[in-house]
Formats: structure tokens, C-alpha cells, sequence
């Protein structure tokens, strides 16, 4: 019986840690497209872009997997408390997961269409918002893979700093619109305005994230209000 027993056990693990490794193949993969995403921003490369096409199908059948393997584990093993909270929670990350590769794929392509060149300072402004972004994702993989609850409020807190960049560029923008109203640099700039906004909803998965880690790490819901930037769209 103890040979037995310690036998469910081991597939129990087993079962949660492939899901893990399922989260973080999906994760990486993602944070790579964010990196692909700066290289287009700042060189407009068209074979860059094809490179997020190719990835994006990826983070579809990752998506699709994991859900699977949650399906599963939890028709199967019954899971109870945390291990139940860490399926779920894998469930929701996948999907956020999975909603900022299209993000990224949308502003990959929107980029690719522009009709001019951004003016410099909105273009490193823009710049500096995916970086962020970045980084935002490489803490919450940290957190997920370490269960650590504190990174995970970090990066929630640290989402207002998102949200404080994008005031910026969008004011800019405006400017823009305002005091150079030449066709097609308007139109250009109406695209910047989707494109930066995209980025910021990028953060708010991001954030998703991070309170789904926190939840399967504590086993409850941040109670607070989320930290957001001054200005609000």
C-alpha cells in the first residue's frame, strides 16, 4: 500500500511540475517576443516581424496545451488547496500569457504599416514602454518559478510606472497632432495612439499574472486596489 501511495504521489508532482515547465516555456517564449517587438520599434525590420508571425502560432498551442494538462490533472487527481489553486492558476496565466503575444503581434504589425518615421523623442518613449514591459514580464516568470509573493506585489505596485509613461507618450502625441497637422504624420500618430495603449494593456496582463501567483502562492486575493498611474484613458 505505501508502494502504492507514494506512486500517486509521484505522478501527483509530476502532473504540477509539467504544467510549471508548460507556464515557463510559455512565458520565455513571450518575453522573447517583447524583445523581437523592441528590435521592430527601433528598425522597423520587416524580417523581424516575421519572426513574431512565426512565433505567435507557438503561444496558441502552448495555450492549448496547458489547458489541456489543467483539464486533465484536475479531472484525474481531484487536486485539493494548493495544488487545486496552482491548475487554476495556470489556467488564467496561459490565457494572459497568450493575450499579450497577440498584443505584440498587433503592434508588430501595426509598426510594420506606418506611413512615416515617429518623431525621435515619442519613438524612445515608446521604446522605454516595452522595456518596461520586459521587464515587468522577466519578474513575474521570477516570481512564478520561485513562488514569491512579495516579487508578485512588485510587480502589480510597479505597474503605475507603466501606466505614468504612457500619460507621457500619449500627451506627446497629442502634441503632435495639435501642432503639426500634416496628413499623413496624423494618421501616423492616430496609430501611435492605438499602438502605446496596446502596450499599456500589455502591463495590465502582466498584472493579471502577478496576482494569480500571489493567489496560488497565498491562497487568497489581493485585497487592495491596484496602484494606477495619474492619468487614465
Amino acid at each position: 500500500m505505501k508502494e502504492y501511495n507514494d506512486h500517486i504521489v509521484s505522478s501527483f508532482d509530476e502532473d504540477i511540475s509539467s504544467i510549471r515547465r508548460s507556464i515557463i516555456k510559455m512565458a520565455t517564449l513571450c518575453e522573447e517576443q517583447y524583445k523581437l517587438l523592441y528590435h521592430i520599434v527601433d528598425t522597423g525590420s520587416a524580417s523581424t516581424v516575421e519572426d513574431v508571425l512565426k512565433n505567435e502560432p507557438i503561444l496558441d498551442q502552448c495555450d492549448e496545451k496547458i489547458r489541456d494538462q489543467v483539464i486533465t490533472f484536475i479531472t484525474l487527481r481531484s487536486p485539493m488547496a494548493v495544488d487545486l489553486r496552482e491548475g487554476l492558476a495556470a489556467l488564467k496565466i496561459s490565457t494572459d500569457l497568450e493575450r499579450l503575444g497577440d498584443y505584440c503581434k498587433n503592434v508588430s504589425l501595426r509598426i510594420q504599416a506606418l506611413e512615416v518615421i515617429p518623431a525621435a523623442n515619442i519613438k524612445s518613449e515608446i521604446l522605454r514602454m516595452i522595456v518596461m514591459v520586459q521587464g515587468q514580464l522577466k519578474k513575474v516568470i521570477d516570481a512564478y518559478v520561485s513562488k514569491n509573493k512579495d516579487k508578485s506585489i512588485e510587480v502589480r505596485n510597479d505597474d503605475a510606472l507603466i501606466d505614468k509613461l504612457y500619460q507621457s507618450v500619449y500627451e506627446k502625441i497629442i502634441e503632435e497632432i495639435r501642432h503639426k497637422p500634416n496628413k499623413l504624420k496624423t494618421l501616423m500618430n492616430t496609430k501611435l495612439l492605438f499602438t502605446i495603449k496596446t502596450i499599456e494593456r500589455a502591463g495590465d496582463h502582466i498584472t493579471n499574472i502577478a496576482e494569480e501567483v500571489y493567489y496560488a502562492t497565498v491562497g487568497e486575493t489581493i485585497k487592495t486596489p491596484r496602484p494606477k498611474g495619474e492619468f487614465e484613458q
